[in-house]
């Protein structure tokens, strides 16, 4: 799997490369200057001021990532991103053409909507998972939630989408030289597994030690 991922890689960015090259030399006819493709904007939960900040690197098609997101992440979201004391990132990491497909889909409606659906593809992970064709579940998913079949079309041939996804999850591994999903960074420090809450507990209270002595000191 992870040959072939590897190989997909290669491929998208042979296609993109070669599209880039292609636009830039049209440009360069017309005088123009090559506009950068901008990055995908960064996904979070939580202040931009919280002491504690997690990455969390995960593919739509991993089911401990499933795990992290439907069972641990509600409690982290109630207990420490509510009040302010813990930020997440969402990274895309896609681990296979699925998976692609499925982060390609939730980005389809954009940036407002994109936790929404990758909620919503974790909650039904199974059920596409396992289909006997697990784009066509996909498509089924979309058009049940305000996605018509022209733009889910258009968003799996979003080249320049595809791109983004895929120069993330580069990035993430050279930084991080991620191995599996879920890959978790909290304060820099990395933990290449899905985390209990518990787990997670253990790691934050230290690093949130001098915050919350801080804010009893200010309370008394």
């Amino acid at each position: 799997m992870r040959f072939f991922f590897r190989n997909l890689i290669l491929l998208c960015f042979m296609a993109t490369s070669g599209q880039a090259e292609n636009a830039a030399s049209s440009q360069n006819e017309k005088g123009a200057q090559e506009v950068p493709v901008k990055p995908l904007p960064e996904m979070s939960l939580g202040s931009s001021k919280a002491p504690v900040v997690i990455i969390n690197y995960s593919s739509l098609t991993c089911v401990h990532c499933a795990h992290f997101h439907g069972d641990v992440l509600p409690e982290i979201e109630k207990k420490y991103i509510e009040p302010g004391l813990v930020r997440i990132i969402f990274r895309d990491y896609p681990s296979d053409q699925v998976s692609l497909s499925a982060h390609q889909l939730a980005w389809c409606k954009g940036e407002l909507k994109y936790l929404d659906f990758v909620k919503l593809l974790y909650s039904t992970q199974e059920k596409w998972l396992q289909a006997d064709d697990p784009i066509a579940a996909l498509k089924s998913i979309a058009l049940q939630n305000g996605i018509t079949a022209e733009q889910f079309e258009a968003c799996l041939k979003d080249n320049e989408l595809m791109s983004k996804i895929v120069q993330l999850r580069l990035e993430g591994q050279k930084k991080y030289n991620i191995t599996s999903t879920p890959t978790i960074i909290i304060n820099a420090k990395i933990y290449p597994r899905a985390l209990t809450f518990e787990e997670f507990e253990e790691i934050v209270r230290p690093l949130l030690a001098p915050t919350l002595e801080k804010e009893k000191k200010n309370k008394s």
